[in-house]
């Protein structure tokens, strides 16, 4: 009898050879490109999860500066193209006019929000000072990365709004991390409720900082280390900006100790 596959660091030896699978079979998440429009102006595309597009489009739309309030869209149309989806915004000609000038001249990709963008200044734009605010208490945040844990899909990542007690107020899964955080923005649109912290299962980039700050939000949780610049910036807008080191330890790299 031969003897099994041993095993090195508790990963059994050799491949599954999976290459003969039908896609159809395939368990991974859906990935579509989805086109945004003001009006008849596209605006841009996104790839990202086909599910409840509606926040995803206001929250976007929201952290890239095409609109300032949830009153400015008057209707939200939803539509399918030959491969992919479509999301039409109706706003007053004068928000179009306005927000020109941040159109995306390419496709964003999932894993990038910022790709795309016409000129480096349209990379920080939205940046402010929040103002020193303490951030939560630790055992706030470490019940929100717990509960965060407990709501991952496998290929997807999610993100979480909490209150200052720690209630999850909205929650947004999506290939794409920047657009998860945009469907939890989405929400706090369409709700008014905005959270005091938003927690995401993701490393941080300078363009998870910026739609944060532009969103007026003082906390940002991320699963790993952020880049150097995402620090910068942080540390420039007041940002609290905390490490959950896949749930092992909190740093606050940014920003007030509670």
């Amino acid at each position: 009898m031969a003897e099994p596959p041993a095993c090195i660091d508790g990963w059994s030896a050799g491949y599954v050879d999976l290459t003969g699978q039908a896609l159809r079979d395939h368990q991974g998440p859906t990935e579509l490109p989805v086109s945004l429009a003001l009006n008849d102006t596209a605006m841009g595309t996104l790839l990202a999860t086909p599910d409840v597009l509606e926040p995803l489009a206001l929250g976007h739309a929201f952290s890239e500066g095409w609109i300032q309030h949830r009153s400015q869209v008057t209707d939200i149309r939803l539509s399918r193209l030959r491969h992919g989806l479509a999301v039409r915004l109706e706003v007053p000609p004068s928000v179009v006019r306005q927000a020109e000038p941040h159109r995306r001249v390419e496709t964003s990709v999932s894993s990038c929000g910022a790709c795309g963008a016409n000129e480096e200044a349209q990379l920080f734009s939205g940046l402010k000072r929040l103002g020193p605010q303490p951030a939560l208490a630790a055992s706030v945040i470490e019940s929100a990365v717990a509960r965060l844990a407990s709501m991952r899909r496998p290929g997807l990542h999610v993100a979480v709004g909490v209150s200052e007690q720690g209630d999850l107020l909205s929650c947004g899964h999506d290939i794409g991390r920047h657009n998860a955080l945009d469907r939890v923005i989405g929400h706090s649109l369409d709700s008014g409720i905005w959270p005091a912290a938003i927690v995401i299962s993701s490393r941080c980039s300078v363009e998870l900082v910026q739609k944060t700050v532009h969103a007026g939000i003082a906390t940002l949780v991320t699963l790993a280390v952020p880049s150097r610049l995402a620090l910068e910036v942080a540390r420039a807008c007041d940002l609290n900006l905390v490490c959950a080191n896949r749930g092992h330890q909190l740093e606050l790299l940014s920003g007030q100790l509670p």
